[in-house]
C-alpha cells in the first residue's frame, strides 16, 4: 500500500474492502469479465462521486447562497446610503435657503419684511412668519419652547 493523503485515504479505505472481497478467484477475462470490471469502475464512480464529488458541490450551493444574500445586502445598503445622500443634498439645500431667509430677514428688519405690505398693516413676527410658511416646523419650535419652560418663551 502506498501513503495517501486525507481524501483519497479514506476512498480507498471504502473500496479496498469491497475489491479485494468482490474480485477474489473472479474470472476477468473474456466478456463475463468486461462485464465485472465495468460493473466495479462503475461503483468505484459512486463511491468517488459520493465521498468527493457531493461534498464538494454542497460546500458550493452553501458557498453560492451566501454569496447571493451578501449581494443582496449590500445592494440595499447601496441604495439606503443612496437615499440618504439624497436627502442629506436636500435638507443641505434646505438649510442654506431657511439661513439665507432669515439672513434676508435680519437685514432689512421685521419691520420690512414684506415689500408688498400696506405702510399701515402691523409688522409680522418671525416666528409668526415662520408659522406662516412652514407649520410644521413651527409647531415643534413651539413644543420645544413649552419643554423649555416661561424662561426660554420670554426670550423671543
Amino acid at each position: 500500500m502506498t501513503e495517501q493523503s486525507g481524501p483519497q485515504q479514506r476512498i480507498a479505505d471504502a473500496i479496498r474492502p469491497a475489491m479485494l472481497n468482490g474480485l477474489q478467484d473472479a474470472q476477468l477475462i473474456g466478456a463475463a469479465g468486461a462485464e465485472r470490471i465495468n460493473q466495479w469502475v462503475d461503483w468505484i464512480a459512486a463511491v468517488v462521486a459520493g465521498h468527493v464529488v457531493q461534498p464538494i458541490a454542497a460546500e458550493r450551493d452553501a458557498f453560492a447562497d451566501r454569496v447571493d444574500t451578501l449581494t443582496d445586502v449590500a445592494r440595499r445598503h447601496r441604495e439606503g446610503y443612496r437615499d440618504a445622500t439624497r436627502d442629506v443634498q436636500l435638507l443641505e439645500t434646505r438649510v442654506a435657503d431657511l439661513e439665507a431667509e432669515v439672513a434676508q430677514l435680519r437685514g432689512t428688519g421685521v419691520a420690512h419684511a414684506d415689500p408688498g405690505a400696506e405702510a399701515d398693516e402691523p409688522a409680522q413676527s418671525l416666528r409668526d412668519r415662520l408659522r406662516a410658511r412652514h407649520p410644521t416646523i413651527a409647531e415643534a419650535l413651539d413644543r420645544r419652547d413649552a419643554e423649555a419652560g416661561p424662561d426660554r418663551n420670554a426670550a423671543d
